[in-house]
């Protein structure tokens, strides 16, 4: 121990003697990363959450391989009636303005539908209309061949006020910058088109779009929001420049490095990281605003120029080391979240609080060696304020009454463990953006009129060519589309099962009780042939070339009963394809959403056992003390009870922000506990009784905890600022727990101070 703080001493000692040195080394080193910045990229796709070895990740590239592309995008047009003349011409412009954006593979409108007809023997397929119907007799023929099609039903609303148009793109184009530009000019195109009627656009390609550009906002309007509330809130704690300056600079230098870092290792902007900068101007600050706090304090003891900065140093260089270790440890943990954005933001933090602990120890002493002046600030302080006197009676309640405020603790402990089992968990990132965001809204209108926006795949290996034709395969086939089709979260499902029915019915004169798989194979066999020689088209992505597989495509509609809808077909499956030869998957975004959902809870279980013990390890470590290590930890552990009692209360689920709060929470929040308990130490190494060291450590290193405390629940406070609604709830929970922690910290840690005794 005696070493490391030797070697800080040093260090110390080298920057207060060669400032401007220092200075230029730390400008030398931003200049560094500020040449990676414009490599910086952004990414919201929900796929991008999966590592890509994952299962459900590869059964789902490996299903596009084989059946083609089925990234999709949804435009509904929305009239009173969509039968008529002008809005069936808008449907029919907009298509064909679709058709030629570079990175679409087909548009598919109630227009263009090929619809089976004929008579016994024979078949032909023709677009449900020749031309745009203008006539009032051919909007009538038109309506009734529409809604006499089992496919047709599906473009068209039951209401008969709104259309659906289906726009296919590239495969592999999904979260690509190509992906990027096609959302912009389908967006145009809707908006020259809209009026009267009123037209939405829905598909993860426009959630993607949507959430890439509200990153985009959030990350330069919070960033600049958070930098004047931060400003302001410094000034008017220290009412001077250096006290604005110093943890400003060392925040921005802090936050040039770790974005440099993230291009330099190419880590992207995510719906997570894009906090990043905003919360480290509130963690990183705080190494400043301590510092600074006790410089003041120093020159308010007549010290001045190297010496006052030598003893500023002398005090803050543990606490200041301990308080970023604990926090970067705290950070790191989330790399065992399975969630790579989680994963990703918890590295990049880390580095950035680390950048900030760097600058800290050097920068910050280098500026204050040079500044020459006194601040106006301490010429003017009182020995003694409000804030003083509040914090002297916070401490002289806690040392005279410390078993009430542990038996206190005790019940809100209690009461909280209850609500922790009612915490669900959501993956979903339609309820991340919110219910007010465009996307969202659309979401909502297609679902209302047309049923799911995501498609839920059933992928049917029978391992044998033609296997498909089998009438026993199909006929499970149909049977399974029935089904889901009776759940209340998915519809819509197709299959070359119910294109064969279709066209056996046809054949047989439009009679409905022909709706049903032919008996033998070979039957199967002849109408696909006549189906294909008449001009048939899109098997090839309802089955692979040889026939050997299959796709059953169901619509899902974004729920919170997405996990045990999932269960239900999962059973499904295995009860009526159990004992089969070959194989039946689940494939597709909603199983990746469910994959996100079944892992964030227990990312959020083992980042928060980590970071515990890793926390109580480094402060026992520094402080040479197990005991310690466990009291500076026990806060910690009521704010997070209180947070997960809140979240359960209040139906808040765990997603990828609020599953990385308990690990931010222990790392910001181990902070309090370690300035508390180093100006304790200091107070009892001074022969003060518990009692008076206890009442001095509050007002003084209570005043500074207070500041952090404050400047970090601003930091996060301008989340609810943001355009996502949940970085809305994580920043909301955030300011709580720092609520929590820094009040438990001025009370539950002197309480056990009280009772216990430490090593000095």
């Amino acid at each position: 121990m005696k070493l490391r703080i030797s070697k800080l001493r040093g260090i110390t000692n080298w920057v207060v003697n060669n400032p401007k040195k220092t200075i230029v080394f730390a400008v030398i080193a931003t200049l560094f990363f500020c040449l990676f910045i414009p490599y910086i990229s952004f990414k919201s796709n929900m796929k991008d959450m999966v590592p890509l070895n994952d299962p459900v990740i590869k059964d789902f590239d490996k299903v596009i391989d084989e059946f083609g592309s089925q990234e999709f995008l949804m435009v509904a047009l929305c009239s009173n009636n969509i039968f008529t003349p002008g809005s069936l011409k808008k449907i029919h412009k907009m298509s064909e303005e679709f058709s030629n954006l570079q990175g679409v593979e087909k548009v598919t409108t109630p227009l263009n539908i090929d619809l089976i007809e004929g008579s016994e023997g024979l078949i032909t397929i023709t677009p449900a209309a020749e031309k745009v119907p203008e006539s009032e007799k051919e909007i009538e023929d038109f309506k009734e061949r529409i809604l006499n099609s089992p496919q047709g039903k599906s473009f068209i609303a039951k209401n008969g006020k709104a259309a659906l148009t289906l726009i296919t793109l590239e495969s592999g184009i999904i979260a690509t910058q190509k992906a990027e530009e096609l959302v912009e000019e389908i967006l145009v195109i809707i908006h020259q088109n809209e009026g009267p009627e009123k037209i939405y656009l829905a598909g993860d390609a426009y959630l993607s779009h949507y959430a890439k550009s509200a990153m985009g906002h959030d990350l330069y309007f919070l960033f600049t929001l958070i930098v004047l509330v931060a400003t302001g809130f410094l000034y008017l704690c220290f009412r001077s420049k250096i006290g604005v300056l110093i943890p400003m600079l060392t925040v921005f230098m802090s936050i040039i490095w770790m974005i440099g870092f993230m291009a330099l290792m190419k880590y992207p902007f995510n719906i997570v990281s894009v906090i990043s900068p905003t919360i480290l101007v509130a963690i990183g600050s705080a190494y400043g605003i301590h510092i600074v706090n006790k410089y003041y304090e120093a020159i308010g003891n007549h010290l001045r120029g190297k010496e006052a900065v030598l003893n500023t140093m002398s005090e803050m260089n543990s606490p200041v080391i301990m308080a970023a270790l604990t926090t970067v440890a705290g950070f790191l943990t989330l790399n065992t979240s399975f969630v790579i954005p989680i994963k990703q933001f918890g590295t990049s933090a880390a580095f950035g609080v680390l950048s900030a602990m760097i600058l800290s120890l050097t920068f910050v002493p280098a500026v204050l060696t040079l500044e020459k002046k006194t601040p106006r600030y301490i010429k003017k302080q009182k020995s003694s304020g409000i804030l003083d006197s509040s914090l002297g009676k916070v401490g002289t309640f806690v040392a005279e009454h410390p078993k009430t405020v542990i038996i206190a603790s005790s019940l809100v402990i209690c009461f909280s463990l209850l609500g922790i089992p009612k915490i669900t968990t959501q993956a979903d990132l339609t309820k991340y953006l919110g219910e007010n965001s465009p996307p969202v809204k659309s979401i909502n209108v297609v679902e209302n009129n047309f049923g799911g926006t995501s498609r839920l795949l059933i992928a049917v290996d029978t391992k044998k060519k033609n296997g498909v034709k089998e009438p026993v395969v199909l006929k499970k086939m149909l049977k399974t589309e029935k089904y889901l089709d009776s759940l209340k979260y998915t519809g819509n499902s197709h299959s070359l099962a119910d294109l064969i029915c279709e066209i056996n019915q046809v054949l047989h004169g439009g009679d409905k009780k022909y709706y049903t798989i032919p008996k033998t194979r070979r039957a199967v066999a002849q109408e696909l042939l006549l189906f294909t020689m008449q001009g048939g088209s899109g098997i090839d992505s309802l089955v692979s070339y040889n026939f050997e597989k299959a796709l059953i495509s169901t619509q899902v509609k974004n729920t919170s009963q997405l996990k045990k809808t999932m269960s239900k077909i999962e059973e499904y499956l295995k009860k009526n394809f159990d004992g089969d030869k070959f194989n039946v998957k689940l494939v597709g975004m909603p199983k990746i959403t469910l994959r996100l959902m079944s892992r964030i809870i227990n990312s959020q279980i083992s980042s928060l056992f980590y970071s515990i013990l890793i926390v109580a390890v480094i402060v026992s470590l520094i402080f040479v003390s197990l005991k310690i290590g466990l009291i500076c930890i026990l806060p910690l552990l009521l704010t997070i009870v209180i947070n997960f009692g809140i979240m359960g209360y209040f139906g808040i689920s765990l997603d990828v922000a609020t599953a990385t709060i308990a690990s931010i929470a222990i790392g910001i929040g181990i902070d309090y506990s370690i300035h508390f308990i180093s100006r304790y130490r200091k107070e009892i190494k001074d022969k003060k009784d518990k009692r008076k060291a206890l009442i001095i450590t509050t007002k003084t290193a209570g005043r500074g905890i207070l500041f952090n405390a404050v400047t970090v629940i601003l930091g996060f406070g301008v989340l609810l600022f943001s355009s996502f609604h949940g970085l809305f709830v994580f920043g909301y929970l955030i300011c709580l727990t720092m609520v929590i922690s820094s009040v438990a910290s001025l009370t539950v840690i002197p309480a056990i101070l009280k009772l216990t005794k430490i090593k000095k």
